[in-house]
């Protein structure tokens, strides 16, 4: 990035003199920029955008390249043309942050005081105001009739309480009622069993909110993980062009990146009450890219390229789908 400050003779840093003849934009001796002190506001932002985030011409070229040429980024970048563009881990991690930040904005805060989804239940509530009425006043658990279960998590240690146990457990969860209640199901009270009761009834006193802001937070970290996992997929796919992994790594690493910049548009259009016409776009527009993409950096026949475009977003859809579900469940079970 140029810039048109003055130069100074000497650098203000470690006073080295610059010879007459020779480049004076940096200091050859400690580095720091030569310029005067008296900076415009806007010198000084174009400098601070170019120490984050190398905002220079590498940014732009990069971005025509990403957005309006699928698959070239990459070529260019595993034959060795690296230096005018942003590096791939660079550009990733610069778009998910913008992304997950203008998601979390969307999603609102979380309130102060969580509302339990059993409480907002008033046939529920009804169910164990009655029960805790009638209850002995002991530790012990007693066994209710009940035919809804509120946990998968419990469910699969072989423990069904009804709505009404958890909500009367959760007011006192003690460990010696939560381990009255495992042996009311004819279980012996491990530190799993445990565990899935403590956070099954921690789950269901959350409100909506802070679960989904959980999940939110755990986003970035999940997607980071698919990227190879994709790449994986990919070289799966392609395994007879004998390529190393790193160039697949890199290829999903760009596509991850087009993809967030569409995410980030529909993010900002959602905020101008423009993003209806948008969404439809970000079903198929995806799969256009990576067909092109491929296409440009494997040059196989179209028809080949399409098939293996299908196989590859019908395995990774499965793939990104369990890891919704996975990462949805360890955000509920994790409050």
């Amino acid at each position: 990035m140029a810039h048109t400050a003055t130069k100074l003779p000497a650098c203000a840093n470690c006073h080295y003199s610059f010879p007459p003849d020779l480049p004076n934009e940096f200091c050859p001796r400690c580095g720091q920029q030569n310029h005067e002190l008296s900076l415009s506001a806007g010198h000084v932002l174009e400098e601070t955008l170019e120490g984050l985030f190398h905002f220079d011409g590498k940014v732009f070229r990069t971005a025509k390249l990403l957005l309006f040429k699928p698959g070239e980024l990459t070529k260019r970048f595993l034959e060795g043309k690296r230096m005018p563009y942003v590096p791939p881990i660079r550009l990733y991690v610069f778009l998910s942050f913008v992304f997950f930040f203008l998601l979390s904005l969307s999603m609102g805060t979380v309130s102060k005081e969580p509302t339990s989804r059993l409480l907002k239940m008033k046939s529920v509530q009804e169910v164990a105001d009655s029960v805790r009425a009638n209850a002995p006043e002991s530790t012990k658990f007693q066994v209710y009739e009940a035919d809804s279960s509120d946990s998968p998590l419990t469910s699969a240690l072989n423990l069904n309480f009804s709505q009404a146990e958890l909500l009367t457990l959760s007011k006192d969860p003690t460990p010696a009622r939560l381990d009255s209640a495992i042996r009311s199901r004819g279980a012996e009270p491990t530190t799993m069993r445990r565990f899935a009761l403590r956070q099954t009834i921690r789950s269901l006193n959350a409100s909506p909110d802070e679960i989904t802001n959980k999940w939110i937070r755990m986003l970035p970290t999940v997607m980071f993980v698919l990227m190879p996992l994709f790449a994986l997929l990919l070289k799966g796919l392609y395994r007879r062009q004998h390529q190393y992994y790193l160039a697949h790594l890199i290829f999903s690493i760009h596509f991850h990146s087009f993809v967030f910049v569409l995410f980030i548009v529909n993010l900002l259009l959602g905020y101008l009450h423009m993003s209806d016409w948008f969404e439809p776009v970000l079903f198929f527009l995806p799969a256009v890219y990576f067909y092109l993409a491929l296409r440009n950096n494997f040059g196989q026949p179209w028809l080949k390229t399409l098939a293996k475009v299908l196989l590859m977003m019908a395995a990774y859809g499965l793939v990104l789908s369990i890891s919704m579900i996975v990462s949805a469940l360890i955000s509920v079970f994790t409050l």
